[in-house]
């Protein structure tokens, strides 16, 4: 009887052991989650509320207006002769790979520092970026580098190219809408002096060699006619091979003349004594006819040998001849080299290069940025999401190391 009340303790002193541990368990639970509640709150307020507030206060009082303008132009050339491409046979457009490689050159220029020079010479960008009146956020150092400066540049021009039509716009931003304006106009003159100074150099280079071989050709002619200059005032003749003509005409002549006067002589010799006036005159007159004959060939030079076996006049007709050829090769050289820079002349002209604007710029009648409602927005995503990522991360570990 006494035994069986024992047996019935025993369970009842487990039962409050276990109720005892469970207890234990939930009172140090519940400090942890109020830790963990406090932590969440500080953390949300650390990395969201606070750079939420600071960034809406920032756009909302501080941030400085920014103005945009736009202008938008293509590189076009009035080559005819360029072929079509597919896209040209479907369309009926002329292919414009002619000036892809131009409008490549441009935007390389709209982000450089020559270009960044030549408008801060103009309008004094480094003072108006750098200026006190422009939130600290937004404005240039005073004592900005020039690759500071570039890189500030950057971020104000905005590009845009499309390589199927070729056209190019770009944005720039000032914190005045005139200055915007101006700024815009003063990039575009640029763009167009370097467009312009391309185009040059290509059709300089084009025609170079061109006028060089004309050069080459006309001082080969230059010395072909002072050789025959030269010639003519040594040789005391204008033109040997005419001068010989004529003389060769001139024998000729009074060989037939002699020959008519011995044929006389011969035939009065038949009825006459040899001592008749008529005779003997007709034999004087011979004899004066083969005097001058041979005089005349004396004077050619017939009769006179060069150290070369060959007569004189042979030797001046072929020296005068050597020169005539050479003055006539230079000449049809000369004339085809002028053919050939003319026709290099009109290929370069078809080849010029030309900014076609299409879009000029207007100054604008109201801010575009900052644009603070979608930059607030941005920041809100951006912080929620970097805090909640973090906290996870932040509990799944401690959770493994727990």
């Amino acid at each position: 009887m006494t035994s069986k009340p024992d047996t019935q303790a025993a369970p009842e002193k487990g039962k409050v052991l276990t109720i005892s541990n469970a207890a234990v368990g939930t009172s140090n639970t519940q400090p942890r989650k109020k830790r963990r509640g406090v932590f969440l709150s500080l953390s949300f307020l650390l990395c969201v509320l606070l750079p939420i507030a600071a960034a809406t206060y920032y756009y909302a009082s501080i941030a400085t207006d920014r103005y945009s303008a736009r202008a938008g132009f293509s590189i076009r050339g009035i080559d005819t002769s360029a072929g079509i491409d597919g896209i040209g046979a479907l369309t009926g457009l002329a292919s414009t790979g002619s000036t892809t490689s131009d409008s490549y050159v441009v935007l390389s220029y709209l982000g450089s520092r020559e270009l960044l020079e030549g408008v801060d010479t103009e309008l004094d960008l480094r003072g108006t970026y750098a200026s006190q009146d422009i939130d600290y956020l937004s404005r240039m150092a005073e004592d900005a580098t020039v690759e500071d400066f570039l890189e500030y540049w950057n971020r104000k021009i905005h590009t845009q190219f499309d390589p199927t039509s070729g056209i190019i716009e770009f944005e720039v931003q000032s914190f005045d809408a005139e200055h915007a304006r101006q700024i815009a106009s003063s990039v575009l003159r640029l763009t167009q002096t370097l467009v312009n100074q391309l185009s040059a150099n290509a059709r300089s280079d084009a025609l170079r060699f061109a006028r060089e071989e004309v050069e080459l050709q006309e001082t080969r002619l230059r010395q072909a006619l002072a050789e025959i200059r030269d010639f003519r005032s040594s040789e005391q003749s204008v033109d040997p091979s005419a001068s010989a003509a004529l003389e060769i005409e001139l024998i000729a002549n009074l060989e037939a003349r002699l020959i008519d006067v011995n044929a006389r002589i011969s035939a009065l010799r038949q009825s006459l004594d040899e001592n008749a006036p008529s005779l003997v005159g007709l034999r004087r007159n011979a004899e004066a006819l083969a005097a001058q004959i041979v005089e005349r060939r004396k004077a050619i030079g017939s009769d006179l040998l060069g150290e070369t076996g060959s007569s004189a006049v042979t030797q001046q007709l072929a020296l005068y001849e050597e020169l005539e050829v050479e003055r006539s090769l230079a000449q049809q050289a000369y004339a085809s080299a002028l053919v050939s820079l003319e026709q290099a002349r009109r290929d370069a002209d078809r080849q010029q290069r030309y900014l076609a604007i299409h879009l000029h710029p207007q100054a604008p009648e109201s801010a575009q940025y900052p644009r603070s409602i979608l930059n607030i927005l941005i920041i809100c995503f951006a912080c929620v999401t970097a805090w909640g990522i973090g906290t996870l991360i932040t509990y799944s570990v401690r959770d493994h190391l727990t």
